[in-house]
């Protein structure tokens, strides 16, 4: 009887939505290095402050999903010493309480704030997201966390392909099961929602991602690329057993929470040059005050119904919009494979992944001394943190 030989393990690579396909797109170079090589940023600023506020906002849900009665809102907060806990002393959904645990997990991973002026920041947008978006965002969560993960045909074109599929997985922050007949109409994101998606009846779901970052210019890369990670998600979540029809995502940019000057710098120069899509209405106290601010002058307190319009981003989901935008990431991949490909004919990695030249990224990236194309350090920058894997 003839045995036949033993085959050899099909390669199917991976790839995270996020720490992968969104961390090319910044920068190929940075990707390579730390994803690659994986050598460890040493200021890993970006990657504490948007896990921060993952965990803050996941911690808060889960405390109020098992607390009989939840507690009610508007919570406290009592923020300890820079890097020393407090034991002791503090309701158990006290929002500095939360945010001992969070940085102490963060602190166990070498990922640390860089000063106490981003800690404070990062506390002041946690506790605006609790007590200001939480009374009506958590009673439509069905899941937080939810992994999902799906296989897709490996890209043609270019290098040779090793493998013929690719597995894309990634992580939704928040699932809601949204139906419009049962929430109150008073909820704030059904109002958004309905108001992106005139006409939607029935049970479906809804994608929430959190964003660590300023709502970006329409002109910048991100504000499409946010769009298409939502729609990827949406491809993906409907793979998964169980799950309803999606209908929309909701992109939230916790930092328009709580505006900093350097976001207000960059807001007034994206309304010069018509490059943002929610503005102050004209008139208005808020308008008033964005206008008559100037830099090393006191942050205005912007009206909430304001920085939530700002905070708050609906993206319609169909299955054309799912389409397009796993076509996208499918050219991200192919990109990704052929520098996998020429770097291993080669030998060299300078040559074969793309710097990004972005002033934002570069501020914070550990590789820019050595970088071939490193953006001018000038100008404000956003803290821009990447959903966590």
């Amino acid at each position: 009887m003839a045995v036949d030989k033993r085959r050899e393990s099909a390669v199917i690579p991976q790839y995270s939505l996020t720490g992968d396909l969104l961390s090319f797109l910044r920068c190929g170079l940075q990707y390579r290095y730390l994803n690659g090589s994986s050598l460890p940023p040493s200021r890993p600023v970006q990657l504490w402050f948007g896990e921060f506020i993952h965990g803050i906002l996941e911690t808060g849900y889960r405390l109020w999903r098992d607390s009989a009665p939840p507690p009610p809102f508007p919570w406290p907060m009592t923020i300890t010493a820079y890097r020393a806990p407090q034991p002791g002393g503090r309701v158990d959904h006290d929002i500095g309480a939360m945010g001992d645990i969070v940085e102490a997990s963060l602190r166990a991973q070498g990922k640390n704030p860089r000063s106490a002026v981003v800690r404070d920041s990062a506390y002041a947008r946690a506790e605006r997201a609790i007590n200001e978006l939480a009374p009506d965002l958590f009673p439509l969560i069905a899941a937080a966390e939810e992994s999902v993960i799906g296989t897709r045909d490996m890209p043609r074109g270019g290098a040779a392909s090793r493998a013929t599929l690719y597995e894309l997985h990634g992580t939704i922050d928040v699932v809601t099961e949204v139906e419009f007949d049962g929430a109150p109409d008073t909820n704030i994101f059904k109002q958004a929602i309905q108001e992106a998606r005139p006409g939607l009846t029935g049970n479906f779901e809804v994608i929430v991602d959190y964003k660590g970052s300023r709502r970006p210019a329409t002109s910048h890369g991100y504000w499409q690329q946010g769009a298409w990670q939502l729609q990827t998600y949406a491809w993906l979540r409907t793979r998964q057993p169980g799950s309803r029809p999606v209908a929309a995502g909701v992109l939230i940019y916790i930092n328009e929470l709580a505006p900093t000057a350097a976001d207000l710098v960059a807001l007034k120069r994206e309304i010069a040059r018509g490059e943002t899509d929610v503005i102050p209405s004209a008139g208005s106290r808020d308008a008033y005050e964005l206008n008559a601010w100037s830099p090393g002058a006191a942050v205005p307190n912007f009206s909430f119904a304001f920085r939530f319009e700002r905070a708050v981003r609906i993206v319609s989901i169909d299955a054309a919009s799912q389409t397009t935008a796993t076509i996208e990431f499918d050219a991200v991949v192919q990109q990704i494979e052929q520098c996998v490909e020429a770097e291993a004919v080669h030998g060299v990695i300078m040559n074969h992944w793309s710097p990004c030249g972005d002033d934002d990224t570069c501020a914070a990236c550990d590789f820019r001394h050595f970088c071939p194309d490193p953006a001018p350090r000038s100008g404000p920058h956003m803290i821009l943190a990447p959903s966590a894997p």
